[in-house]
């Protein structure tokens, strides 16, 4: 099978989950398709524009840093010491929305690090505003789904977010996720927790001490930013090792354009990965996070 059929029947598939989508949601033909195409095609030429230029391309920005869940394979699990935790203020969200518009961003806009974002009563509004600020940003929101009652997911899908990548982290499949994918296939991905690689997280999270000397792209390509406005290199990062400012008093653009940051981003770039401390015995696959 050719590369071109391939990709119209992928395309075909894509826009009958998009149909079955739009007519569940209520949202007229017209404004739905070409507020999809925008965020969905035309966003990603932008996109390897900017990271040529030296831009990151998606984001994760913490508003909530608690969680519900103690998966053993993650650092909000008891055995493992607790970060200090705390929710963004609203003056701090808007800030940096403000400045990602100021940069005409339009890649990934993620509210999360390593909190359940669904536990943030005010994420409707802190989606809404990023929405109207970032109109060409393609917003996904990762959770565990244990607050995603069909009508939060309605009010999300209609603040702006664009994609729900729900996490199953129970053994058994659960009806109501199926319920949502089935409904609504064109902003839902469900997997199961046994479904993606457990990373070690900067080599903290197990006993493997296993030197990569891979590229790893993610530190250029993504911005994280904790609650508190701490910008870190990495998401794998929980402890705030490695941060190079803080939104509060610095802007974004200076941050990222800061000599330290740079160079830390080029020695990841050509795979130095034991230059940096918590890199050493990372094992993230350090692709491009887009």
């Amino acid at each position: 099978m050719s590369k071109l059929i391939k990709r119209i029947i992928n395309t075909l598939k894509l826009f009958r989950k998009l149909e079955i989508s739009r007519r569940n949601l209520g949202f007229t033909f017209i404004t739905y398709y070409i507020y999809n195409i925008r965020i969905n095609i035309i966003r990603k030429f932008v996109l390897r524009r900017q990271f040529k230029k030296g831009w990151f391309v998606s984001t994760n920005l913490e508003t909530y840093g608690y969680c519900n869940r103690e998966c053993d394979f993650c650092f909000n699990n008891k055995r493992f010491t607790q970060r200090k935790k705390g929710e963004m203020p609203i003056k701090l969200w808007e800030k940096i929305i403000n400045e990602l518009s100021e940069m005409n961003f339009a890649g990934r806009i993620s509210p999360h690090f390593y909190g359940e974002p669904l536990m943030d009563k005010r994420l409707p509004d802190l989606i809404h505003y990023a929405r109207r600020s970032c109109k060409n940003s393609y917003i996904s929101l990762f959770t565990n789904g244990d607050f995603l009652s069909e009508d939060l997911f309605v009010k999300l899908i209609r603040a702006g977010v664009n994609i729900f990548l729900i996490t199953n982290y129970e053994d058994l499949e659960n009806r109501h996720f199926e319920f949502l994918r089935n409904k609504y296939p064109g902003h839902v991905i469900l997997r199961s927790y046994k479904d993606f690689k457990k990373t070690n997280r900067a080599g903290e999270l197990f006993d493997e001490k296993k030197l990569l000397t891979t590229p790893c792209l993610r530190p250029a390509s993504q911005l994280v930013i904790n609650w508190d406005g701490s910008i870190l290199l990495c998401c794998m990062d929980y402890y705030a090792k490695e941060t190079f400012g803080n939104i509060n008093t610095q802007s974004i653009k200076d941050i990222w354009s800061s000599k330290e940051f740079i160079n830390k981003r080029e020695l990841l770039r050509l795979g130095k990965r034991a230059s940096i401390p918590i890199c050493k015995y990372c094992d993230d696959s350090g692709n491009i996070p887009w």
